[in-house]
């Protein structure tokens, strides 16, 4: 015996699955054996078998366990029957032979196993050994063991039991329960159901009958007796979702045993089978997330089981559903692929090949298919759908179709929609690069990338979050004004505003990111808390099926979208529950950086369930108790009710409660206040929960503005604040105010968050008795960090008292005066030699001056002597090191710093890695400072502006994507993806720096953006071995170069100096360009002149061979010395005879004649010329040919090119135009014939001049003459035959090629009550439809409308107050059904897609003002509403010309480098007038008056003043200036204080948008200040000033009081603009000083700057003959001469005037004429004038000089 069991003892230890069983079983039932030695025996093999097994006994066992159990209940069984053997013995000789510490727990793990079997012998026995069993496990009575496990008990039965048996097991079991068989399962009917569901797949005919008896049962079940399968789904459907919790369990507890899993996956694929597409499709993503719980198991049956489950499933599907699901299926199950490629392989075939049809739709988002093999055929269809000639395949439509997969809620869709992203990014850059600069702002594709991406930065998931870094490196550091980022809707957005839980707002946002969250889970586990939540709240929130109707009612429901019905459908009958509450009475207080709070997962999702035990109001409570379960996995769910929960603790919480929000909220602010925040790890985070604060906050603030203005419109009272005394009110103010303002702007400082730091301490200093004076530094340190040049100037001017030296050189640094501040910092670490920062701040500088070997040598030098400073200027050494390329001193001072994360040292280690060819090191270091990058950009990512506040961050991103790409061209290196996708193919070292340049274009411009990148990428080329190409080291000078033009432009002159001498050392062309310019802009001007003379000595000395070459290289050679003959020349023209400059200007011609810019000076010469040494009294003739060269010449530059044509094409025209009517009026007078040689000299001269123009109109593009086609019509009654002629002829053209847009202004015309005007009109209809003939039907069709729409304006209907466009207009609305565009095929300056009306609203809206004006709504074909006024009795043509005089200045304002790094520009918009009485404007959109939003403002706050009161107050015009000065100060600005910064932050809530808002706001009010004062525009009375609630812009309307015409008001005018009170108090505490002055500034500069071009363009429109500048007299008409022009005698008036506004000459009635003033002097001057008391006092009450 003894032998037999050694051998069976040996065969278990080599034996598996069946025989292994075997081997156990024979062993314990040796164990039971009555002699002792043959029981230890088997012992002692039982023991080897599992330790050869490497596990112990109960391992074993737990493989076995059903089968085992059985065998223990026959042993027992038996034992009951056999006289002398014990129960008890075997029950503790198998426990200890198995391993278990005693008989409890061994029954304990088999209680479920051995019940059934004993419960199936249904004999006296069996209750024996079940009483006996319960003894043993201190159960009350066998009864309570019974009911337990009757769920287990039910199934085996049901499953192994023969049916003539079945009865007498019943009745046994009904027996020991003591409860009949249904009321027995019912106790726990749910887990009964899971447990016979388990054996599905196994044993599927006997559950189904088990399942039919349990519907037997169910109380609730209405329908038939259960036959078929679809009965049997139906029955099943309402427990399907706790049976899938239970399968969940299964698959997930780690103490069930593989087989077990198995199992449970197989019953699930047969219960997807059994449930068919009705019911799983509702389930869908609950039944996909088990699914993929089998995916972590790869041993080969299980996985092949996971395959056909997952078959199942998707033949389970609605196609329809399976296609909004494909791309998420396609990415979870790419990884079997290489396990089972022939079974996925199916899978794929049967929804990409099989569906094709239904589900082409959504191909694209499944780009990321492999191509392998097996899937051929896929690929295939998939090329086929998304590369069809019916489908586009442009890069814009794949970026679409990337953006769904990036925020798809898959994780794993979103990985791979990245990686591909990042591939189809890197291979099309081009393109790419062509959406951004293709136009002023790039293609909204570009911009909807970024703000997707930024969205990104904070997903939880590492591996996504270093994939958005990857991509937005990828794209580049594109500057921010080319982007649409910012959208600002205050009306939109205080209607989503929530202000309690009861907001449906509210419950549809939480609803939807439950939703979100339930979509994003991984686990079940996760999912079930999600699914918990939605059931709860859709209780809450009263969403219910009607038990009669099965209807699904509730007022939410409906707002709900379909797809998230879908998701709530089975939750509006399930019963989750939540097993445990939270117990917080242990919980550390503060709890950020606390054990519970040790990070920003933990420490939100903590702090959110705490708060929540501490609200009272009951609703509120148990709303956000459904989420405690949630917020733990996902914490965008607590990042979103934190604030909704604290403004409730605030309201009804008890003082403890608010004192420890108040305590957390500081804790956080305290340690991001610590200095060392700013260079803490990335994965710290700070950053994170300090934004978290920030938004809390900003709720807090947001939620306390609505309050106040809810109340406010609910109890209007304009001498009361009402909603002082509310107590929500009160509460929220009172914990505001408890913040320190100065330490959030502290905190928000060193998180970068610079805009809001600014928004914070600008209240501080407004809320408080604090002097600006005392706090002057902190402004000046925003300022600068903001890189706000404006803002730090502002600060100096302001400043009282002597600068500090600190202060000092941070305005030395913002000027880019590095050797000053650089003097400043050495005399600092004289006075104060123990402060490290000083230190600091000296390399910093010779940083800058790129003077890195004395950076490197100070740095060395200082270390020496105080080694404690290593840690502080270490990095300056590495730093200094690599700019150097001294590598072994960079590998030294690298080593110093082991843990540092400081930008340097990352980019240091990166580059030492790249130039040791160490492939492995240079990806880690790449990613670990990838990363640092991430860490500031995910706390940014959760507010608006993100982009801008997180651009640094992007910066760096962008560098370390260079640094990477370079590697990759340059060293074929490193040779895979850091992310382990395949490399894309190789790029060539043109195509990269082709790339590049366009990189550096679409980054921001400024010095501080491009330096950083010019740096990397010289060092990155030096790189390259000794031996290197001529190109690398002409590529690196040109770097140089760039980098001197850069500093140079920013007024960086120390800086460009250093630069230049290091470019001096590669001996290029261009070089002495740059130099000439930076020494131009010093003004050196002798010196800048001799340095391109030696320029072109040196470079140049053969011409005649210069001009031979026509090589690539040779243009670009001939082009360089074209520069620098015209950079020699063009400004010397002052010291030498006209001749020879003329000569030089033609020889700039000769060496490049298709350069536009040598063309443009020489006729700007020329007119020069004329215009200043030419008599024409004298010299007719000569004056003529003068005219026929500058023609000629701005003719021939037009053909080069269009930078010039504002200047060139007005001015052409005016000359050629004037002297045509020169000739005629001369014709007029010389009737007698006295002066007849002069005469016909004149005639010849224009007769010459029509050629010229008539070879212009051929050869010139159309759309080069369209930008002056107001000026050509405004001639159209020109007296000259011949001139009209070409006129007729030009304007013709011009309609036939762009009849869409030249036609309104024609019409205007045509439609005109001068006859002579209407029959030229005529005359160019008829010649445009001689040579187009489908223009017949156009005009007509335009006549009409233009008839129908004066009919529209002209038409008074009394006091209506609306119109109906069907019912008063009906002509109108017929033609528009009628008619269709035209369309013109040539060459498109305009877009593509341009927009027809397509009809118009039928409600029109008569305004209340005298004239009556009309209000309608056109509906444009693409689909949008364009809002416009039509104004009656309203001569628009002046204001037509006046937008367009605008449009000119926006371009010259763009062109200039200060003026587009300020985006200074003025609003515009569309004025198209219809004869000389009336037009249309276009309505302003989401603008309010300055007068509305203050006179709001004031009602609110119980400030109100009417109108009768004011009269009141108001002092005679007779009075004297001193009785007006009084009444002003005393009367009307107390009852006026300033408020208008109250409608900034209400608008502008996000600190991004309302700093953007308030420089737009400045800026905007800055240029149209100084271009109204130029123009002498005056009434810019309270309704005359909008401003955008969307931009903060400034926007001016009615612009009829032109030319100082308001000096000659009742009341003169006395300022040059508006800047009242309200209109300062907004700019902040500095007022006026910084940054609206320098705007000031910058615009008339510009103006003064472009005062040629400026005064061709106004000229034209000032002697305008069509538009009648000044009013007759009342009861007369205008006299116009014979031929329709009307004579305008005041315009030469104005004309000088305007000039000498522009020169600086003041000149009014009160002050004669004086010298010209500088422009800062000229700027002084006019803010002097605008805000000064005396001036201001004496403007009529109706202008509102005291808002």
């Amino acid at each position: 015996m003894e032998t037999v069991l050694l051998t069976i003892g040996h065969l278990g230890r080599v034996a598996e699955n069946d025989l292994l069983l075997m081997v156990l079983l024979y062993l314990l039932e040796s164990i039971l054996y009555p002699k002792l030695q043959i029981s230890s025996v088997a012992y002692l093999q039982l023991q080897g078998v599992a330790k050869y097994k490497n596990c112990k006994p109960q391992g074993l066992f737990l493989r076995f366990k059903a089968q085992i159990c059985k065998f223990l209940v026959d042993a027992l069984y038996t034992a009951q029957n056999t006289p002398g053997l014990k129960t008890e013995d075997i029950l503790f000789k198998i426990t200890h032979a198995l391993g278990f510490p005693d008989v409890k727990s061994c029954l304990q793990d088999c209680e479920k196993y051995l019940l059934p079997h004993l419960v199936c012998k249904a004999t006296p026995e069996a209750s024996a050994i079940i009483k006996l069993l319960a003894t043993n496990l201190s159960s009350a009575n066998r009864k309570m063991m019974i009911i337990h496990n009757a769920k287990y008990i039910f199934s085996h039965i049901i499953r192994y039991c023969q049916d003539s048996d079945m009865a007498t097991i019943i009745k046994y079991l009904q027996s020991e329960a003591k409860f009949d068989l249904a009321s027995l399962l019912r106790l726990d009917f749910q887990r009964v159901h899971n447990v016979l569901l388990l054996h599905l797949g196994t044993n599927h005919k006997e559950v189904f009958n088990g399942l039919k008896i349990l519907s037997e049962f169910d109380d609730q079940y209405k329908g038939p007796t259960i036959s078929s399968q679809e009965e049997m789904a139906d029955y099943l459907e309402p427990r399907l979702l706790g049976v899938l919790a239970f399968i969940d369990f299964q698959l997930m507890n780690p103490y069930i045993i593989i087989e077990d899993k198995r199992l449970a996956l197989e019953s699930l694929t047969a219960i997807i089978r059994l449930m068919g597409p009705k019911h799983i499709s509702s389930i869908r993503h609950k039944v996909l997330n088990t699914l993929r719980l089998g995916l972590q198991f790869k041993d080969t049956v299980f996985v092949e089981n996971s395959c056909r489950a997952w078959n199942c499933f998707i033949h389970s599907l609605d196609v329809n559903l399976l296609g909004q699901m494909l791309s998420q299926i396609t990415a979870t199950l790419l990884p079997l692929l290489q396990q089972l490629p022939k079974q996925m392989a199916d899978i794929f075939h049967y929804m990409i090949v099989e569906n094709r049809k239904e589900l082409h739709t959504h191909f694209n988002e499944i780009y990321f298919l492999p191509d392998i093999p097996e899937l051929v055929d896929a690929n295939a269809v998939l090329k086929q759908f998304t590369e069809g000639p019916s489908s586009q395949s442009d890069l814009k439509t794949r970026l679409e179709h990337s953006l769904k997969g990036i925020a798809h809620e898959s994780l794993d869709v979103r990985i791979h929609a990245l990686t591909k992203l990042r591939k189809l990014i890197h291979e099309e850059k081009d393109t790419l690069y062509e959406y951004i600069m293709g136009s002023e702002t790039a293609d909204p594709i570009v911009s909807q990338l970024i703000s997707v991406l930024l969205l990104g930065c904070r997903d939880s998931d590492a591996r996504v979050q270093m994939l958005h870094a990857q991509c937005l490196g990828e794209i580049g550091a594109i500057d921010q004004g080319r982007l649409e980022l910012l959208s600002n809707n205050p009306k939109e957005d205080m209607a989503k505003f929530q202000a309690s839980i009861e907001d449906d707002n509210f419950a549809i946002d939480l609803i939807n990111e439950l939703v979100k969250s339930f979509l994003e889970a991984t686990e079940p586990r996760i999912q079930d808390c999600s699914a918990f939540a939605l059931q709860e709240l859709i209780q809450e929130y009263e969403i219910a099926v009607q038990k009669v109707t099965g209807v699904i009612t509730g007022k939410l429901w409906q707002r709900l979208p379909e797809h998230v019905h879908e998701i709530l459908n089975p939750l509006l009958t399930s019963r989750y529950r939540l097993n445990t509450a939270a117990n917080w009475s242990d919980l550390p207080k503060p709890i950020y950086r606390s054990c519970k709070g040790s990070n920003f997962k933990d420490w939100v999702s903590n702090w959110t369930g705490f708060l929540i035990s501490k609200v009272k109001h009951p609703k509120a409570q148990r709303v956000f108790q459904t989420c405690s379960a949630t917020i733990k996995y996902h914490i965008h769910v607590a990042l979103y009710i934190l604030p909704h929960v604290t403004i409730q603790v605030l309201q009804d919480g008890v003082e403890k409660d608010i004192n420890e929000v108040f305590s957390e909220i500081m804790e956080v602010l305290t340690q991001v206040k610590k200095p060392d925040t700013r260079h803490g790890s990335a994965s710290d985070f700070r950053h994170m929960s300090a934004q978290t604060i920030f938004s809390v906050i900003d709720y807090l603030t947001k939620w306390k503005r609505h309050r106040a203005q809810t109340i406010a419109a609910e109890k209007p009272n304009p001498k009361e604040a009402a909603y002082l005394k509310d107590g929500g009110y009160q509460a929220v103010t009172k914990f505001l105010d408890r913040i320190p303002q100065d330490e959030l702007a502290e905190a928000c400082f060193n998180c970068k968050a610079f805009t809001r730091a600014l928004m914070h301490f600008e209240q501080y200093l407004s809320n408080s008795d604090h002097h600006l004076q005392d706090h002057l530094d902190f402004m000046q340190r925003l300022y600068v960090s903001m890189d706000e040049q404006d803002g730090v100037l502002g600060v100096a001017a302001v400043c009282q008292k002597k600068p500090t030296l600190i202060q000092e050189i941070r305005l030395h640094e913002t000027l880019g005066q590095q050797q000053d501040a650089q003097a400043c910092y050495e005399r600092a670490v004289q006075l104060e030699p123990d402060e490290v920062r000083y230190h600091q701040g000296l390399l910093k500088s010779l940083m800058e001056l790129s003077q890195h070997n004395k950076a490197l040598l100070h740095a060395t030098g200082v270390i020496a002597e105080r080694p404690q400073w290593t840690q502080q200027l270490n990095a300056y050494r590495v730093e200094a090191a690599w700019k150097l390329g001294s590598w072994d001193k960079l590998e030294t001072f690298k080593k110093m710093e082991k843990h540092s994360r400081n930008w340097p040292v990352g980019v240091g280690r990166i580059l030492l890695a790249a130039k040791d060819r160490n492939e492995e090191e240079f990806i880690k270091q790449l990613e670990i400072v990838r990363r640092e990058q991430m860490g500031p950009l995910s706390a940014a990512s959760m507010e608006t502006g993100s982009y801008h506040r997180g651009y640094e961050n992007i910066v760096g991103l962008h560098m370390l994507n260079e640094i990477e790409e370079s590697m990759r061209v340059l060293f074929d290196f490193p040779v895979g993806n850091d992310d382990g996708s395949e490399p894309s193919s190789r790029k060539s070292q043109a195509n990269l720096l082709s790339q590049w340049e366009s990189r550096l274009l679409t980054a921001q411009a400024s010095f501080r953006t491009q330096e950083p990148i010019l740096t990397i990428r010289r060092t990155l080329f030096s790189l390259v071995d000794i031996d290197r190409p001529d190109n690398i080291d002409t590529q690196i000078g040109q770097w140089w170069l760039r980098s001197a033009k850069v500093a140079r432009k920013a007024g960086y002159f120390q800086t460009a100096y250093s630069c230049l001498i290091h470019a001096g050392e590669f001996n290029l062309p261009d070089f002495a360009i740059e130099k000439a310019k930076w020494l131009w802009e010093k003004g050196n001007n002798d010196a800048a002149l001799m340095c391109l003379e030696k320029g072109n000595k040196e470079h140049f000395s053969d011409i005649v061979k210069l001009k031979k070459d026509n090589s690539e290289q040779g243009k670009i050679r001939r082009e360089v010395y074209a520069k620098l003959l015209y950079g020699r020349y063009s400004e010397e023209t002052s010291s030498m005879e006209s001749n020879s400059i003329v000569k030089q200007y033609k020889d700039v011609i000769d060496v490049l004649p298709n350069w536009e810019d040598g063309h443009f000076y020489l006729a700007n010469y020329y007119d020069k010329i004329m215009t200043t040494l030419i008599d024409d009294k004298d010299r007719p003739d000569k004056q003529g040919e003068f005219i026929l060269h500058v023609v000629k010449y701005f003719g021939q530059s037009l053909q080069y090119g269009c930078q010039y044509i504002y200047q060139s094409m007005p001015r052409l025209l005016s000359l050629w135009l004037d002297f045509g009517t020169t000739v005629v009026e001369a014709e007029r007078k010389d009737r007698g014939g006295r002066s007849s040689h002069k005469v016909q000299a004149n005639s010849v001269v224009l007769n010459r001049l029509n050629k010229t123009i008539e070879g212009l109109i051929n050869t010139l593009a159309e759309y080069q003459f369209f930008t002056a086609f107001p000026q050509l019509i405004s001639r159209i009654c020109h007296a000259h035959p011949d001139v009209f002629k070409q006129l007729q002829d030009v304007i013709a053209k011009l309609l036939v090629t762009f009849p869409k847009q030249a036609i309104w202004m024609l019409m205007s015309v045509s439609k005109s009550s001068y006859s002579m005007r209407v029959k030229r009109c005529k005359e160019i209809f008829a010649t445009a439809k001689a040579a187009r003939a489908d223009l017949h039907k156009f005009i007509q069709d335009a006549t009409k409308l233009t008839e129908r729409l004066l009919e529209l304006s002209e038409t008074n209907f009394g006091n209506m107050t609306t119109l109906s466009l069907s019912q008063h207009f009906r002509s109108l609305q017929r033609l528009l059904e009628d008619s269709g565009p035209v369309n013109s095929t040539l060459h498109r300056p305009f877009p593509d897609r341009l927009i027809y009306i397509k009809g118009f609203e039928d409600t029109i809206e008569v305004l209340a003002s005298l004239q009556k004006p009309k209000k309608i709504t056109m509906i444009g074909s693409d689909g949008k509403r364009y809002v416009m006024m039509c104004k009656p009795k309203d001569d628009l043509r002046k204001d037509c010309r006046l937008m367009e005089f605008n449009a000119i200045i926006n371009k010259f304002l763009r062109k200039d480098p200060e003026s587009r790094r300020r985006n200074l520009h003025m609003r515009t918009y569309s004025v198209v007038p219809l004869n000389e009485e009336c037009g249309f404007i276009e309505w302003v959109n989401n603008t309010s008056g300055l007068r509305y939003i203050l006179m709001k403002l004031y009602k609110e706050k119980g400030l109100y003043t009417s109108g009768k009161e004011l009269k009141a107050l108001m002092p005679s015009i007779h009075s004297s200036d001193e009785t007006k000065l009084q009444a002003y100060k005393t009367k009307f600005l107390p009852r006026h204080p300033p408020v208008f910064k109250e409608w900034f932050l209400r608008t502008f809530p996000n600190p991004t948008s309302w700093y953007n808002a308030r420089l737009a706001y400045a800026r905007t009010s800055a240029v149209m200040s100084v271009v109204g004062y130029i123009l002498g525009l005056g009434d810019r009375h309270g309704e005359n000033i909008l401003f955008d609630s969307t931009t903060g812009d400034t926007v001016h309307v009615d612009f009829n009081c032109l030319f100082n015409k308001g000096e000659t008001f009742e009341w003169a005018e006395k300022v040059p603009f508006r800047l009242t009170p309200n209109m300062i108090d907004v700019l902040g505490p500095m007022g006026v000083e910084g940054i609206f002055r320098r705007a000031c500034e910058v615009s008339l500069r510009v103006m003064r700057d472009q005062m040629d071009p400026l005064m061709s363009v106004l000229r034209p429109f000032i002697h305008d003959p069509l538009v009648e500048w000044s009013k007759p007299a009342r009861g007369q008409r205008s006299n116009p001469t014979d031929t329709g022009e009307i004579s305008n005698e005041q315009a030469m008036n104005h004309v000088q005037n305007i000039e000498h506004r522009l020169k600086g000459i003041i000149k009014n009635k009160t002050k004669p004429r004086g010298l010209p003033l500088s422009i800062e002097g000229h700027v002084n001057y006019l803010i002097q004038e605008a805000t000064d008391e005396k001036n201001l006092s004496q403007m009529y009450i109706g202008w509102a000089p005291y808002l």
